[in-house]
């Protein structure tokens, strides 16, 4: 067992650089991943356009908006280990270029299969997005600002959901899904290209030369993949935001608004501003759970707190009589509520090499977004279980109150295994804990 010299631990001064271009290049990184999230969660606005084009049920359409996720949880773990040995500056680049053909795919399909492909391709330019942010993150500012910056980085990316569920959908109103899809395909192909031109892998070279016995260690992909894997406590704090991020996943990010349509009988504009709330709330939550845990010096109360909240708004927000504007603040509750799990990124990245950063960061979102992959098809399968066979004018199938309440009651139940899970995981105090390989 190799042991990284203390030294390198503390080698990189991180006044020497540009603050300003350290936000530049962090924050590019960041739009990349609003950019991918609003992708994400387009199809919420668009499930009768994308109903009456592929003829799918609740089920086909949850697996269509769900190959998104496939290709996100398979490639988080080898991208994780590409960025720690090629670096973020080429693998974003490439990543908003699959983001820009994945909507292409998607906007001229003419067949669900076809549509299918075009999310999975999307996906796996969307899987860059978190570890390639992150990873700059590491790289650019010291570890008492990790969390934080994983804060604002979901701030960030939530507004890119917000856009995607408040703004998109006029879009979609007004130009129809496939062009709105267009234009999404341009946004990410100039964002690959100001990619490649902004972002830098270190705000420096390396202040140790390379002959020096203080040099960082070459570690094989295999290896580094087996030092993140072979921790307990990688995969308890994985679990544990896997299953925080069911109600983003299942409802903020699909059933919502066909939810709130049925429930309020409103349009669907009106429920995406809705839904969006969750994703305002997460703008606040994220950054604010990340201050707090580094002001306290505490990881797992807060996450506890997170759990118990989220669980409770949940269940207020399928079950209790409120009215629209209530609603409204429930949603915005929820997302502030639930964004607490991002702290377990910060528990990941503390018990492991700062080499293996990205391959860490990768392993935590697999389980984190294996669960939107869960989360969709799951709701659908149980929507069409109790479905009676009721259709619209237009053939879109029918499901009412009681049967979303019965299906989305998948969301609580997962809030409550997350709850129970927490208690085994360790506090870091929020400092790095791992010296060796």
């Amino acid at each position: 067992m190799s042991t990284i010299p203390m030294g390198y631990l503390r080698e990189v001064d991180f006044s020497q650089r540009s603050a300003i271009r350290a936000a530049l290049v962090w924050g590019l990184a960041a739009i990349f991943y609003f950019y991918e999230i609003m992708l994400l969660v387009s199809p919420s606005v668009m499930t009768d356009d994308l109903t009456l084009t592929f003829k799918t049920s609740a089920e086909e359409l949850g697996n269509l908006s769900a190959f998104y996720y496939y290709a996100y949880a398979l490639m988080q773990i080898p991208v994780g280990l590409l960025i720690d040995r090629y670096g973020p500056r080429i693998l974003l680049t490439l990543a908003a270029a699959f983001c820009a053909v994945g909507c292409l795919i998607f906007a001229f399909a003419e067949v669900l299969w076809v549509a299918s492909l075009g999310r999975f391709v999307m996906g796996i330019g969307g899987s860059f997005a978190v570890v390639g942010c992150l990873k700059l993150a590491s790289q650019w500012f010291p570890v008492n600002r990790f969390a934080l910056l994983t804060g604002i980085m979901v701030a960030v990316g939530m507004m890119g959901g917000v856009f995607g569920q408040e703004y998109l959908v006029k879009l979609v109103l007004m130009v129809g899904w496939r062009n709105t899809i267009l234009y999404g395909a341009v946004l990410g192909g100039i964002l690959s290209v100001i990619i490649w031109m902004v972002v830098s892998d270190q705000p420096f070279k390396t202040l140790i030369p390379s002959n020096s016995n203080m040099a960082p260690p070459k570690v094989s992909v295999l290896k580094g993949l087996m030092q993140v894997m072979k921790i307990p406590q990688v995969w308890i704090a994985s679990l544990y935001a896997g299953l925080m991020f069911v109600p983003t996943t299942g409802f903020g990010q699909l059933w919502g608004v066909p939810y709130f349509v049925e429930r309020f009988q409103v349009e669907k504009d009106v429920a995406g501003g809705m839904v969006s709330m969750i994703f305002y709330g997460w703008a606040i939550g994220g950054p604010l759970y990340g201050f707090i845990s580094d002001w306290i010096s505490r990881r797992k109360s807060p996450m506890g707190f997170a759990a118990i909240s989220t669980l409770a708004v949940m269940c207020a927000i399928l079950y209790a009589p409120v009215t629209i504007s209530q609603m409204k603040i429930l949603m915005f509750l929820l997302g502030a509520f639930s964004s607490g799990f991002i702290l377990a990124f910060s528990i990941v990245r503390e018990i492991n090499t700062p080499i293996l950063t990205g391959t860490a960061i990768g392993f935590i979102n697999t389980l984190n977004n294996a669960s939107g992959a869960l989360a969709q098809p799951v709701v659908g399968k149980l929507l069409d279980k109790q479905w009676a066979g009721q259709v619209l004018t237009d053939g879109s199938p029918v499901y009412s109150v009681g049967m979303y309440n019965e299906a989305l009651l998948f969301l609580p139940i997962c809030l409550v295994v997350a709850f129970v899970i927490l208690p085994f995981i360790k506090e870091t105090f929020c400092r790095p804990t791992a010296t060796h390989i």
